[in-house]
């Protein structure tokens, strides 16, 4: 079943089109990486989810839930930790329960505390005089402890040591998938999150250019080193290719939904002296998109 279903969904500022029909569908219980450089519209996405945007056009449900029609309900459920620390500085630990606990229906204080506890955050001390990484902590045990059924983050980690790192993004976030949380994460921890997702999105230019499971992921998008017995004199063009570079007669690809078939016709037009295969870590995977990318 789905958590999440994005449709047709674009976004626009100021007359630059940030989102362009945007197509995602998202299941319950998964762990899904959100990437992309920085204005590539990740947190316009999550904001549009979660309600706190309204799209140009296309929409979005979660659980089911339009945003659209009835945000205050989805917010009981869907819960986003944004990159953004917007706290109370005045409030401590303790108030910030007491004035926005009501709200959540599944709301858990044991959890609450333990999660305060485990992450050294003292409970009656004004968050005004918190650092960056444990106003952050505090965002993360207050989501954690609303017992959502979907937690959308938003660079989770920024700001926050290494220790307290892994301890969110593998004990934590493994908790909340035993639970059936659908969690979505937006990070450039890329090396952190590599382990820990199901699927993967990667948003360039408006659009996801990546939208797969890991597994898929490792099977269907693949560099391919090709060695010519002339110079590249122009850059082979097809629908799977995510990237082209060349060196001399050195060719470099990688191809979406590689087959041997498809990339017999990819190289159809040169004289190949040979041609290797190899897989792509998700950050060499991501660098090799966003490298030519506008900012």
């Amino acid at each position: 079943m789905e958590a999440i279903n994005i449709n047709q969904l674009s976004m626009s500022y100021n007359g630059h089109q940030v989102l362009n029909s945007v197509n995602a569908k998202i299941e319950q219980g998964k762990v899904v990486a959100l990437l992309g450089r920085n204005g590539a519209g990740k947190t316009t996405l999550l904001n549009i989810i979660n309600g706190e945007l309204r799209p140009v056009l296309g929409n979005t449900e979660t659980l089911g839930i339009d945003p659209e029609k009835n945000a205050a309900l989805l917010r009981q459920s869907c819960v986003l930790v944004s990159e953004e620390c917007h706290l109370y500085p005045w409030m401590t630990p303790r108030t910030l329960a007491r004035v926005f606990a009501p709200m959540y229906p599944t709301w858990n204080q044991a959890l609450y505390e333990t999660t305060l506890e485990q992450f050294a955050i003292a409970y009656d001390q004004k968050i005004a005089t918190f650092s960056k990484g444990s106003k952050r902590k505090l965002q993360l045990a207050f989501a954690l402890a609303a017992e959502p059924r979907v937690l959308l983050l938003d660079e989770p980690v920024g700001g926050v040591d290494v220790v307290a790192r892994e301890e969110i993004l593998n004990s934590l976030i493994d908790s909340l998938v035993q639970k059936g949380v659908t969690v979505v994460l937006s990070s450039h921890e890329l090396n952190d999150i590599a382990g820990i997702c199901d699927h993967v999105l990667i948003l360039s230019e408006g659009r996801f250019v990546i939208n797969c499971s890991k597994d898929e992921l490792v099977a269907k998008v693949r560099r391919i080193n090709v060695l010519l017995e002339n110079p590249v004199e122009a850059l082979p063009t097809h629908p799977s290719i995510l990237t082209a570079t060349a060196n001399g007669a050195e060719l470099e690809l990688v191809v979406n939904d590689y087959s041997d078939e498809e990339l017999a016709k990819i190289l159809a037009n040169f004289k190949v002296k040979s041609s290797t295969s190899s897989g792509l870590t998700l950050e060499e995977l991501f660098k090799a998109i966003t490298r030519n990318e506008k900012n």
